[in-house]
């Protein structure tokens, strides 16, 4: 094709028609604007694609990250729901009189109401879109905005947590060791196995029964105690505070998964 070109340049200057050889140098020249502009438009679909792919693959990882995370947290939200109402319970035992609480129902409440169970969601596939500024392959603004959100809200939510985390070591479990006796407690929430659910390891290493001691709790104590009635009405607004907010998050998770699986379905 070159040879072919270069041939007729070299007759029309042989013919010295120099008009012809005007429009052949324009035609050579938008021959090569156009096989220019030709390279860059398949280099940038070839970018587009490559760009589009990477999304893809950033989506699905997303994806599987928030719903691990909500599976936790629906976890999370169940465990604090029996803890709320064992705590009901025990307002319910300082309310009654003697006798309608056997005392070994006492130690299973107390098993039961104890624990803190803290959501600790997985952040390594966001974070790592935020830290390589990966964030503007995803072409949606709200999925954008909703992620950019994200850890603010956790931020939010832990510090409620770990004030209640702080209140129940500090306060409540320390008035427990003093006033009841712990080997009980301890005893019933190996038999009901009220941690198994959040063991990564077998179960069985830590649910091994101690035995219940020999030396009866006074469940007479915590009944007429103020003390305990102040503390079970703390874990009461606590536990119930967190899961409002545990619900929040819940239905924020949801909203991430939606936009997710609409970019998704539309590539």
């Amino acid at each position: 094709m070159l040879r072919f070109l270069r041939h007729i340049r070299r007759q029309l200057i042989m013919e010295n028609r120099s008009r012809k050889y005007l429009f052949y140098m324009l035609g050579e020249v938008m021959i090569v604007i156009v096989g220019i502009l030709i390279a860059l438009q398949v280099d940038n679909w070839n970018q587009q694609r490559q760009e589009r792919n990477e999304a893809h693959v950033f989506l699905e990882r997303l994806k599987n990250e928030f719903l691990a995370n909500r599976e936790q947290l629906v976890q999370k939200i169940e465990m604090r729901e029996q803890a709320l109402g064992s705590t009901r319970e025990l307002i319910r035992f300082v309310d009654s009189p003697p006798g309608v609480f056997a005392d070994n129902q006492i130690d299973s409440l107390l098993a039961r109401a104890m624990p803190v169970y803290t959501f600790d969601p997985s952040l390594g596939i966001l974070n790592q879109l935020t830290s390589t500024d990966k964030l503007t392959l995803l072409q949606s603004e709200a999925l954008n905005d909703k992620l950019s959100n994200w850890n603010s809200m956790i931020q939010d939510f832990k510090e409620d947590e770990n004030m209640y985390n702080s209140y129940n070591h500090n306060h409540f479990r320390p008035f427990i060791y003093k006033n009841y006796n712990g080997r009980d407690i301890i005893n019933s929430r190996i038999r009901y196995r009220v941690i198994s659910p959040i063991l990564l390891a077998d179960p069985e290493l830590v649910n091994r029964e101690i035995g219940f001691s020999d030396h009866p709790a006074n469940t007479a104590f915590l009944r007429s105690s103020r003390e305990f009635e102040t503390h079970l009405a703390f874990m009461v607004s606590w536990i119930a505070l967190i899961n409002t907010q545990s619900e929040g998050l819940l239905q924020y998770i949801d909203s991430v998964l939606d936009i997710i699986d609409q970019e998704l379905n539309t590539e």
